[in-house]
């Protein structure tokens, strides 16, 4: 048997063989019975980080803020074929999600548990065919049960009281970053971060002790340097009156009359001592770099001004957020569209909306636009690249009015019939004008435009 006919038997299932080229999947038991340990990658306690972590919890609820905020567009057909679909199960179940959820609260959801976990889980509630609600499952209680030959057996939840519900396959939609370490396990943004998360996280702790544990001392009030010491009596009075004549905000700058000859040192937390912000800022820079947001835009004002904004949201959807969400939008594409008969099969997140990508797009438009002036392509294959159907008179270039096309740099021909070309001793070799008795020069070139837009008073013309 060939390795063409192999494959095809593997895949069929044929001869006994595993549908993968690699062979039978080597399962252990507890795999079986309680589904795949992800606890290396994806820990029940990453979930901690966004109670106790400044830093994890700014980025990862900034993320979803914006995810949530783009639309998804359901299809049938791509390309220049597709046509949106907005009434169906499907899309219906997509906007709905369940009774006592919105399709927004989901989707805030979803991109927080990416964060966190690097995965998130839909429970589709219903028959096969007809899902009827979406219900979301925390990420750190289920787990995946994957099997030797059909890739996915189902998946294990293990709820609060230890119960562990079984899920069919075709039940769940599975959303992960790529793990090339255990492809049953996602890999969280947060297991490349929590380093940098963990130790902002004890400069915090440190510098909250500094002034919850530290001594909190503005001066001290000595005697003079000839007197040995204050009384008992003398020091309790001395710290009454300053305290009744000097201390709160109405008080400030008032003069202090003493009984007692005193001299007056100020103390301070050292600098080196309370110096920790630096430390913080390069923390969270960390932590940012892990998840692709930009730290400009999320507080750290060390780099950031009002004219570099603008460049610091491009860089951040176009390298991270718009990755990120078009890889989801091909596990909805793969996983959840084939629950329905009849419905759609493509989906696409609609960024139009995003104005951080709006000038690049102007900018494509400007280039797009200059090669359809130039005849580099036409209108339907300008329509065709952007999915949309053709039109009957898209097919051949609309060049300007003003523009024709020459045999050599040397010669032009002439299209018009009512403008007659002119033999080169009929013009001026001072400003190269036609001469016409009696009446003004005109230029040769100005003639052929005034002429050709007499005769033809449109913007363009089909050539």
């Amino acid at each position: 048997m060939g390795l063409l006919e192999r494959i095809q038997a593997r895949r069929r299932g044929e001869h006994g063989v595993r549908a993968w080229p690699v062979g039978k999947g080597e399962l252990i038991a507890p795999d079986y019975a309680f589904g795949h340990d992800d606890s290396r990658f994806s820990p029940e306690e990453y979930g901690d980080y966004l109670a106790t972590s400044n830093d994890i919890y700014s980025v990862v609820v900034q993320r979803a803020r914006l995810m949530s905020g783009i639309p998804l567009r359901f299809y049938r057909g791509r390309g220049s074929d597709k046509t949106e679909v907005t009434t169906h199960p499907a899309v219906d179940l997509f906007w709905r999600v369940n009774p006592f959820w919105t399709a927004e609260r989901l989707a805030r959801m979803d991109e927080m548990s990416m964060g966190v976990w690097g995965e998130s889980y839909w429970a589709l509630e219903g028959p096969k065919g007809a899902p009827r609600e979406i219900w979301w499952l925390k990420p750190s209680r289920v787990h995946p049960v994957p099997h030797e030959s059909g890739y996915i057996g189902g998946f294990a939840y293990h709820s609060v009281s230890g119960e562990i519900l079984r899920f069919e396959p075709h039940e769940i939609v599975w959303h992960r970053y790529p793990n090339p370490i255990d492809e049953f396990s996602a890999l969280s943004p947060l297991a490349a971060a929590r380093l940098a998360a963990d130790t902002g996280h004890a400069m915090m702790r440190s510098n909250s002790k500094l002034f919850k544990q530290g001594l909190q001392i503005a001066g001290l009030i000595v005697p003079p340097a000839d007197k040995v010491t204050f009384s008992q009596e003398q020091a309790s009075d001395l710290e009454r009156q300053l305290e009744r004549r000097l201390s709160g905000e109405d008080k400030a700058h008032r003069w202090a009359v003493l009984r007692y000859e005193a001299q007056f040192k100020q103390l301070a937390i050292s600098p080196k001592d309370a110096e920790f912000a630096a430390g913080m800022g390069l923390t969270f820079r960390h932590v940012c770099r892990a998840y692709g947001m930009q730290p400009a835009l999320l507080g750290d004002m060390d780099n950031a001004t009002l004219a570099n904004a603008t460049a610091f949201e491009r860089i951040e959807w176009t390298r991270a957020l718009k990755p990120d969400a078009e890889f989801r939008a091909a596990e909805i594409r793969e996983q959840y569209l084939p629950r329905f008969r009849g419905g759609p099969d493509h989906c696409e997140y609609d960024f139009t909306q995003v104005s951080a990508l709006q000038e690049s797009a102007s900018e494509s438009w400007g280039r797009e636009a200059q090669a359809l002036d130039r005849g580099a392509m036409t209108i339907n294959e300008w329509r065709a690249s952007k999915g949309m159907p053709s039109v009957p008179w898209g097919d051949v270039w609309w060049a300007p009015i003003n523009k024709a096309a020459v045999d050599s740099a040397d010669s032009a021909p002439n299209d018009n019939p009512d403008m007659p070309n002119l033999p080169d001793d009929e013009v001026n070799p001072v400003n190269q004008a036609p001469q016409v008795s009696g009446e003004k020069s005109l230029d040769h070139m100005a003639a052929r435009e005034l002429l050709a837009a007499i005769a033809a008073p449109i913007n363009g013309v089909k050539l």
